[in-house]
């Protein structure tokens, strides 16, 4: 079959206005996320920074300059190379890339007291290149610096040196993603959820016409109108609080389980988020469902162990072990999407190592040799940049390849499911010390492990870039760009990225103090790690048997639905939404919207067959619009507050 040709994209313009656009998102998410508190703007993927800009160019710029003179008019492959690289440097200038990173090298020494003997623990091992050491530079870090600025001078040194390991760690994502696009988009068709609405709302207009079909779709804007009226309302609340708000998420249905064995499920709410019900429309009904059934089903394992007294026994004390069977299913999940792909994979490896010409790799964004042998020396310099630090070379592999793992995991996850806020289940970190437990790992191993949690604690944090990459992937094929444009365009585009970020930061924390800035994200999530180690140092811990068994678990449920669901086609209970539901928080916000997603695909489907459910889709994806856009216009008011802002999800 003929192919049709490539539009670059990566035009001057297109390349100069996502940078402008990467700058005003590092400024603009410093202060929404840090200074306000409106933690929802980087850390829900596609980032609403990077979307909302994209939206404008959309809705306003684009139809604006076409008014003037069509020929100014960006096209479709430009707009698209700009949603491309927003998505990636949006988590790079929030959690993905500064936000746990920064307070990670001071947290400390900040936090260290006589009573908790940090210093005597493990500061000796800590190496002197990791972070200042100036306690005048850690004080003003969390107290501010009055008027001082930022500390450049000792500052410049461990960013210069912890930069090249973070750019490695999107470069192996890239690598990665390379390897396993052919596989995941051409022949298992994997349906990218979060690839349709972009798509749709960047399509080139009609000759004549300032719009083009879907913002022209009557359907479309009556399911934007749902979440403007909600955001509407309960932003005005937020900033006036006589403005009645309009409840509408955070239910708390388990008040009313108050006796045991009920009690056990815990902290259960209702939420019926617009983009969730639009995102899970357009998800497979087997996906959408099993979100929300193993999520329920998650909550009757904590009330049949408290039912038949295992919560209070000591070896089954954390049952059901969520996290545990969650790390086991993200490992599994992984390993299959492997195995389901060895003749690509051997095919791929092969060009890499033996013939070039094996298999045909001209449109992929970077030639397979390259692929490989790029993820090979990335993984070699953290190895050995770890190892430089102290670590054994075999925890820093073990480290470094379960970290690929879990990150091919949440990536099939997302471009399977669309869910931009997966937690994760139990760290890497606390994955290798439940196998072995403290001794042997030694104080170095998990102190500088410790400094990894940053990329690890979060699964909205670094690990989101590897997904939101290859979402660019997928919307560069769909809309015809080139991809080896689109990689050039994303490399630089995460590397100014990442130095912008540090400026906008650094001289927010410094200005303001970390003391009085968002709590999870300065004071909370970079102590956590330091934390626990206090605690396995002070007591060690052996093996955790019982945990590692449930992790074993977690993997075999796994293999046992993909089992039946490759030999019954009208299974319903997918892996991934085991997965999901086995984490701390992913399917506590939005487990019950998926279910109405779910539900009125069902119908739509029943009743009316494919027709219906195109025709109804317009709506759907204006209710995902709706929600990102209002989550960017709360932000833009926020610019001009310093009270919190509003805080449009979860």
């Amino acid at each position: 079959m003929k192919q049709l040709p490539q539009d670059s994209g990566l035009t001057t313009r297109a390349f100069l206005l996502a940078m402008f656009a990467t700058v005003i998102m590092a400024f603009w998410t410093q202060h929404s996320e840090l200074v306000i508190d409106s933690p929802s703007f980087n850390s829900i993927h596609p980032s609403v920074a990077g979307f909302f800009a994209v939206i404008c160019i959309s809705l306003f710029i684009n139809p604006a300059l076409k008014a003037i003179r069509p020929a100014w008019a960006l096209k479709q492959s430009e707009m698209l190379l700009i949603y491309s690289i927003l998505i990636v440097t949006g988590p790079v200038v929030s959690i993905g890339g500064v936000h746990f990173f920064l307070p990670t090298l001071i947290a400390p020494y900040y936090y260290a007291t006589p009573e908790n003997e940090y210093a005597e623990l493990f500061h000796h091992v800590i190496p002197s290149w990791f972070g200042p050491k100036g306690t005048e530079v850690i004080r003003q870090f969390y107290e501010g610096s009055e008027g001082a600025g930022v500390p450049w001078t000792v500052w410049l040194k461990p960013l210069a040196l912890w930069t090249p390991f973070l750019l490695a760690v999107y470069f192996i994502f890239l690598c990665m993603n390379v390897i396993i696009r052919r596989q995941w988009v051409d022949r298992e068709k994997l349906t990218f959820p979060l690839v349709s609405l972009p798509l749709e709302m960047t399509m080139d207009a009609e000759p004549n016409r300032y719009f083009n079909r879907f913002f022209r779709n009557g359907l479309m804007w009556a399911g934007f109108l749902i979440p403007v009226v909600l955001h509407g309302f309960n932003g005005l609340h937020n900033y006036i609080p006589s403005v009645p708000a309009i409840q509408y998420k955070n239910i708390n249905i388990s008040r009313y389980f108050i006796e045991r064995p009920w009690n056990a499920m815990g902290y259960t709410t209702i939420s019926l988020y617009p983009c969730v019900i639009g995102i899970s429309y357009i998800l497979t009904l087997d996906i959408s469902f099993s979100c929300g059934f193993f999520y329920v089903f998650a909550k009757a394992e904590a009330i049949i162990g408290a039912a038949v007294g295992w919560v209070g026994s000591s070896s089954l004390a954390r049952f059901p072990f969520l996290e545990e069977q969650g790390a086991g299913a993200f490992l599994a999940i992984a390993l299959l999407g492997l195995g389901l792909a060895w003749r690509h994979l051997r095919d791929v490896i092969r060009s890499a190592f033996l013939d070039t010409q094996t298999v045909d790799d001209s449109n992929e964004p970077l030639s397979y040799r390259w692929a490989v042998f790029g993820w090979i020396l990335g993984m070699v310099f953290l190895i050995a940049w770890s190892m430089t630090a102290g670590m054994t070379a075999l925890a820093a592999s073990v480290f470094f390849i379960l970290f690929c793992l879990f990150s091919i995991s949440l990536t099939r996850m997302r471009v399977q499911a669309g869910m931009g806020w997966i937690h994760g289940p139990l760290s890497i970190q606390d994955l290798m010390l439940t196998a072995v437990g403290t001794a042997n790992l030694g104080v170095t191993n998990l102190t500088i492990l410790s400094h990894y949690f940053f990329m690890t604690g979060e699964m909205r944090g670094v690990i989101s870039v590897m997904p939101s990459q290859l979402e660019g992937f997928k919307v560069a094929e769909a809309a015809r760009i080139s991809p080896r444009h689109l990689v050039v365009g994303l490399l630089l585009g995460t590397f100014i990225g990442l130095l912008l970020a540090y400026f906008a930061a650094l001289r927010t924390i410094y200005e303001f103090g970390g003391n009085i800035l968002n709590h999870w994200r300065v004071r909370s999530m970079p102590v956590i790690p330091f934390q626990r180690l206090h605690s396995v140092l002070s007591q060690p811990r052996d093996a955790d048997w019982m945990g590692m068994q449930f992790v074993a678990v977690g993997f075999a449920v796994v293999m046992v639905l993909t089992f039946i669901r490759r030999r019954f086609v009208w299974w319903m209970f997918h892996p991934i939404g085991y997965a999901a539901a086995h984490t701390t928080r992913t399917m506590r916000w939005v487990w019950f919207a998926m279910l109405i997603g779910f539900g009125v695909k069902y119908l739509a489907f029943k009743h009316g067959g494919i027709r219906t459910y195109r025709k109804l889709l317009p709506f759907f994806l204006g209710l995902i619009l709706g929600d990102f856009f209002m989550g960017g216009f709360w932000g833009v008011i926020g610019l001009f507050s310093d009270q919190p802002g509003y805080l449009f999800f979860p």
